[in-house]
């Protein structure tokens, strides 16, 4: 928390996730808060609350995963895998996404930080193997809270960071079914996220899948 905490003091007013505009809000209305885990985080599972409980309910054929509120949280397909695949890449419903259909390579996320935006796809598939993404609206957040939150990512396996202009909200962090957003880039709630959503085993489809040897490019 030393390099957040550092820079709490300069951290200009603002409001929390909750005020960031119409289309947030249409995106996060039917999220709840991820049972008992970190206040503010939005969890897609729905009653099933994570990975495991959702899985084993369609394979116990309780549900389809197309009958979910989110289905994406059970859908896992490399969509470039798929026989005639146009070279179109995954569309999300939320952005930045949290899980869902995606790429066949993964971002490497061994602590990577980068300084253009991702191509999600890839970025989805890091999260299928238990990484956090820390997404950064540039507009919103100042180089000097860039740089705070770059030391945090450096020091942890299983993270990647990435500017994501046009995200409306100053920070997004994202994990397979779960987000928290914040205005505050000095949040201590983002630490506390990492902390929780690294590779656990109760949300990540292939928690400990490598994060070493992915994809290297940005989008642009």
């Amino acid at each position: 928390m030393f390099a957040l905490a550092a820079l709490a003091g300069c951290t200009s007013g603002g409001t929390d996730a909750a005020g960031d505009g119409e289309a947030a809000e249409e995106q996060t209305t039917q999220a709840a808060a991820a049972p008992g885990d970190l206040e503010g985080v939005e969890n897609f599972y729905g009653e099933y609350g994570d990975f495991v409980t959702v899985t084993a309910a369609i394979q116990a054929g309780e549900v389809t995963a197309e009958e979910l509120e989110f289905p994406w949280v059970a859908q896992q397909d490399h969509v470039d895998a798929a026989m005639g695949w146009d070279g179109t890449n995954p569309v999300y419903e939320l952005s930045p996404p949290a899980g869902g259909n995606h790429l066949s390579v993964w971002q490497t996320c061994n602590g990577s930080v980068y300084d253009a935006p991702l191509v999600e796809g890839n970025a989805v598939h890091s999260m299928e193997h238990g990484a956090v993404w820390l997404t950064y609206d540039p507009e919103l957040v100042d180089q000097a809270h860039v740089d705070a939150l770059a030391l945090l990512i450096g020091t942890r396996d299983y993270s990647l960071m990435s500017p994501y202009p046009g995200q409306g909200v100053a920070i997004s962090l994202q994990s397979w079914g779960n987000r928290y957003q914040t205005e505050d880039p000095a949040d201590p709630v983002i630490e506390d996220y990492l902390d929780t959503y690294i590779l656990n085993e109760r949300y990540n489809p292939e928690s400990m899948a490598t994060c070493s040897g992915g994809n290297t490019a940005t989008a642009g």
